[in-house]
């Protein structure tokens, strides 16, 4: 019976995982999209595909991570040379600069005053 139970969760989160990929698409690009997206899962299903179960990736390290925001970065390239970027607070701010600006672009609109 437990095996039984177990299939009918697995078999429901995967439906929850299939309809919630349809309703992104119906809300991305609108019934075309969720139709597309179901005739997707549909072949799938038929062909028998189980997804690929993706490995851990674990990184170690040889020691803590330093705290780049106290101390800043500074980079060894090679006997000869060196690179030091200091923390944010301990940067040189000229006073002739003023915070940069960015203005987005965007495209003209040409139903814009119909």
């Amino acid at each position: 019976m437990d095996n039984v139970n177990e299939k009918s969760g697995d078999d429901e989160l995967a439906f929850d995982q299939d309809d919630a990929m349809v309703r992104r698409a119906a809300q991305r690009y609108g019934t075309v999209g969720a139709m597309l997206a179901g005739g997707m899962l549909v072949f799938d299903k038929l062909l028998g595909r189980k997804p690929k179960e993706e490995a851990a990736v674990v990184i170690e390290a040889a020691s803590e991570p330093g705290n780049i925001d106290d101390n800043g970065i500074t980079l060894v390239v090679d006997a000869n040379t060196t690179v030091v970027s200091p923390p944010p607070h301990l940067r040189r701010h000229d006073s002739n600069t003023s915070r940069r600006v960015v203005i987005k672009r965007r495209k003209p609109n040409p139903n814009k005053g119909l």
